[in-house]
């Protein structure tokens, strides 16, 4: 019994330090290195301040592209006020990446990005922001109770989940394409102050409003 112990603790002795191997920091910014990439993750020091996310990073003599900002990789980093990513190799913003990062004012992110997880920016004070054209998937409650004003819906986007935009009480614009044909009827709960929901003519389902709610065709 004592050996399978001692088997087990080294096991995970050695576990502990492969995983500290794949992670690491540069410029202030923790990774942790899957495959060729790297993803941004959180680390014990709350982020704070502006924030630059580089497109590759290097570490051990390798060079990682950066494609990801993992599973609340910033949440709840209230000192936090900008992010730009760079480049064009990120892929994926996480569920819960700025979560609860109440005075995040300033972020851009590259036309590279596909993916927004839910609760990306849940309760944020981010009030503009330009999705990018290549994104084709955005979460629940993406921007619930965030600062948005204005949103301009990318042609790649074709579906706006549950509550991605509810509680959103400075937002008093929404742009539609044709091609988002599929949104949640609570997309844009409790948005008081929203009352352009402006839609493509060629959109084959929505209609404009001038009173904040989605209508069909």
């Amino acid at each position: 019994m004592k050996q399978a112990r001692i088997k087990i603790t080294l096991a995970l002795l050695a576990l502990t330090g492969v995983l500290m191997a794949q992670t690491f920091e540069s410029r202030g910014i923790a990774y942790r290195i899957d495959g060729e990439n790297a993803i941004v993750v959180s680390k014990a020091e709350k982020y704070g301040g502006e924030i630059t996310i580089p497109a590759e990073v290097r570490h051990g003599g390798k060079c990682y592209r950066v494609t990801e900002i993992g599973e609340r990789a910033f949440a709840g980093c209230r000192k936090l006020m900008s992010v730009i990513a760079t480049g064009n190799s990120l892929l994926k913003v996480g569920n819960a990446a700025f979560s609860g990062c109440m005075f995040l004012e300033c972020v851009v992110l590259p036309q590279s990005v596909t993916t927004i997880g839910d609760d990306a920016f849940h309760m944020t004070n981010v009030a503009t922001i330009q999705l990018p054209s290549s994104l084709t998937s955005l979460g629940k409650r993406a921007f619930y109770f965030s600062a948005l004003t204005e949103i301009n819906l990318p042609p790649s986007l074709t579906t706006v989940d549950q509550r991605t935009f509810a509680g959103c009480n400075s937002l008093v614009r929404v742009r539609i394409p044709a091609t988002t044909t599929q949104i949640a009827d609570d997309a844009f709960y409790n948005c008081p102050n929203l009352k352009n929901i402006l839609v493509d003519p060629a959109n084959p389902v929505y209609v404009p409003s001038t009173n904040g709610s989605l209508k069909r065709k």
